[in-house]
């Protein structure tokens, strides 16, 4: 179904399609936005939000909107547990699974090509688990949780170690999940090339 969705955010309202894929594992549904450009797309990014925000989230929106204006195809998703009112599953298996599937649903609708996934906080931790889907490309981290708020001696973050495609790090230079300096000090363990651009004055 081809929507009109106005956002508090939008200078002018896009045209964008609500879609439903199954997770790559299959059953269920997982819900999304589909934003095209106005001419055929050049790659595609998958676009995951955090914790406690959903595909409405302004962050998500935005990332999206500015995406889909320079040629690439845009898909907002939801991770489930947002619509069961739930939570997160403890290590991200189930949230991944639905990225993984969001990935196949992009590359049926782009006849292959370029994906790139990108999450804000804990949606980055689930592109870094995702990052070794055949389809994707590079993963983008938008407020990486490094670690607990305000911990940053709290070491080995769990899904490192998965970051197998080229990854950007955009971060505040006052986030409390992730210190710069441990930050900086973690990038050269990843084996795939990544870069950072750091955010002045900003936090999580």
């Amino acid at each position: 179904m081809k929507r009109r969705f106005s956002h508090p955010d939008a200078v002018d309202d896009a045209d964008e399609r609500e879609i439903r894929f199954p997770p790559a594992s299959g059953g269920g549904e997982v819900a999304g936005i589909m934003q095209r450009p106005e001419t055929r797309p050049s790659a595609g990014i998958v676009v995951t939000h955090g914790r406690s925000g959903n595909l409405r989230n302004p962050l998500v929106y935005r990332i999206a909107s500015a995406a889909a204006e320079s040629g690439v195809a845009a898909l907002r998703m939801n991770f489930r547990y947002t619509d069961e009112k739930g939570k997160a599953s403890r290590d991200l298996s189930r949230e991944e699974d639905e990225l993984r599937g969001a990935v196949r649903f992009l590359m049926g609708e782009l006849g292959g090509g370029r994906i790139v996934v990108a999450g804000t906080s804990m949606g980055a931790r689930v592109c870094a688990r995702a990052s070794s889907d055949p389809g994707v490309t590079g993963m983008i981290a938008l407020g990486y949780p490094l670690h607990p708020m305000f911990k940053p001696e709290v070491r080995s973050p769990p899904e490192w170690p998965m970051i197998v495609k080229p990854a950007l790090f955009v971060q505040g230079d006052q986030d409390p999940f992730c210190n710069l300096a441990r930050l900086r000090e973690e990038l050269p363990r990843l084996s795939a090339p990544h870069d950072l651009v750091v955010i002045p004055d900003a936090g999580h």
